[in-house]
């Protein structure tokens, strides 16, 4: 796998033609039942959305993004639905007001601000999981021992049952996942980007798009606006229904 990537950087021309599908199936024959890196990435990405879906008042529920990955159109949408259309407002003026309430989001429309880190996406780094999460460390060294220790912890408890008698077997299970955690570790408190995550940070650039659906209640017509990072906060605007997105 390491291999492959190093080889696929010195032919640059291929990196952009290569898709996440692509990175899935070449680390399937690499490695059998391994993680996918579009099901683990849009499913942190929905589980992301879905624990800030309440505002500071928990009993009040507000309307949030979604995620879904489109094989068709190889494109990964953030979406949000069933949004109201105010009549005081063009629907580009209100879909762009309800983006500058999302700074997390808006801050990837903004061509200087496209470098920076978005967490909804860090499920598509597939190096950086542990015991089926995104790990977050403080670099300072009392914290992070309590998370490493944590986390050992909590795969041990997921996997009591695949432990057996055989006690040399059961620590070697354990010391290759504190090896795979130290990893992660380091590579995070470093900073480092391996060649996989270049190829999937330059992938996500690529197929990354925003959509907000509003509905005329009074014209009954439905609108999509849409944004492709970088390229700035208004929104290209069309008809479109979302049974007709859910088909992509």
């Amino acid at each position: 796998m390491r291999f492959l990537l190093i080889f696929l950087f010195c032919c640059s021309n291929l990196i952009s033609e290569i898709s996440l599908e692509d990175l899935d199936f070449i680390r399937s024959i690499s490695k059998s039942n391994t993680e996918s890196i579009i099901n683990n990435g849009t499913k942190f990405c929905n589980d992301y959305f879905d624990k800030r879906k309440f505002s500071k008042d928990s009993s009040k529920y507000e309307n949030f993004f979604m995620c879904k990955f489109s094989k068709k159109r190889n494109r990964f949408y953030i979406y949000m639905l069933g949004v109201d259309h105010k009549e005081n407002l063009s629907v580009k003026n209100h879909c762009t007001e309800i983006l500058n309430s999302r700074p997390e989001i808006s801050d990837h429309m903004e061509p200087k601000l496209t470098f920076q880190k978005k967490n909804y996406l860090s499920g598509f780094y597939i190096d950086n999981f542990f015991n089926d999460k995104v790990l977050n460390f403080f670099n300072d060294r009392d914290i992070d021992k309590l998370i490493l220790n944590n986390e050992i912890n909590e795969f041990i408890i997921k996997n009591r049952y695949n432990f057996s008698d055989d006690n040399v077997s059961n620590n070697d299970l354990v010391s290759k996942e504190i090896q795979k955690l130290n990893r992660i570790y380091k590579k995070i408190i470093d900073n480092y980007e391996s060649d996989l995550d270049k190829v999937i940070k330059n992938q996500l650039e690529q197929v990354v798009r925003y959509k907000i659906f509003i509905n005329d209640t009074k014209k009954f017509i439905s609108y999509s606006c849409n944004w492709q990072p970088g390229n700035g906060m208004i929104p290209y605007v069309k008809r479109e229904k979302f049974k007709e997105f859910e088909n992509i």
